[in-house]
């Protein structure tokens, strides 16, 4: 009975032992694909700034961890918002008030939207200098790609002859380029798993140019290069794949 009360005794005074045992983090950063949902709000700089106010972006990520923290995968966004600065860009086929008369003589209920997308192969490290683990902390992330946007021209009628077809392609201003990307903010990988976040600053720079032949507005090509750049703050949600190995080395 005596030897029984001290095993009891034992197993209790070891329990919060056992707990933390349970609950050890890794002493390295481990292999692991990490699929990321994200969503951002960017502002315009450059040369951006004269076509579109303040814009979102969603998108998705895919990338692979190794054991010495840095990560290499791609990524993509959607780009899109409902402040479109330059208006005039229909100016030959609208009224004084900037109106768009249909086919049967009333005004078009038109609407300007932006509409683009980034993509990258994107390089990037945790730095453990904050977190519950190793693999929490600074992530830095590096990213080369193209950058797409262009003016949605929003038709709920569809009766505009003017605008049907390939006529809208002359009034969009379509745009890509060659672009880099910076991230830099904080990765957040629970012990348990179930909360893994990260959100940070970003930073986008398109080196882009107009791909139309011709502006119809202008009857003139737009040959220039641009310098689009977005800048904004960026947070998504990580769902973490782990190597069974590495589930179970992970723990002690």
């Amino acid at each position: 009975m005596k030897l029984l009360k001290l095993y009891c005794l034992s197993w209790f005074l070891g329990l919060p032992f056992l707990a933390a045992a349970q609950q050890a983090t890794p002493k390295e950063p481990i292999r692991l694909v990490q699929v990321k949902t994200f969503a951002g709000y960017y502002l315009p700089q450059a040369d951006l700034t004269q076509r579109f106010g303040g814009s979102a972006l969603v998108g998705m990520e895919v990338s692979y961890q190794l054991k010495s923290g840095w990560l290499f995968g791609v990524s993509g966004g959607h780009l899109f918002g409902n402040n479109v600065l330059e208006r005039d860009i229909m100016s030959n086929i609208t009224t004084a008030s900037g109106d768009i008369i249909t086919a049967n003589g009333v005004y078009e209920d038109y609407r300007l939207r932006t509409f683009g997308w980034v993509m990258n192969a994107r390089v990037g490290k945790i730095i453990p200098v904050i977190g519950p683990n190793v693999n929490s902390g600074l992530l830095v992330d590096f990213g080369l790609g193209i950058m797409q946007h262009k003016i949605w021209i929003e038709t709920p009628v569809i009766n505009s002859p003017q605008l049907e077809g390939d006529y809208k392609k002359g009034y969009d201003r379509l745009t890509n380029g060659l672009s880099l990307n910076q991230f830099i903010g904080y990765q957040h990988l629970s012990n348990n798993r179930l909360i893994n976040f990260y959100v940070g600053v970003d930073v986008h720079e398109g080196f882009t140019q107009n791909r139309r032949s011709v502006n119809y507005n202008t009857g003139l090509k737009d040959d220039r290069q641009r310098l689009d750049v977005l800048i904004g703050l960026k947070a998504g949600w990580i769902l973490p794949l782990y190597h069974r190995a590495e589930k179970e080395l992970s723990f002690y």
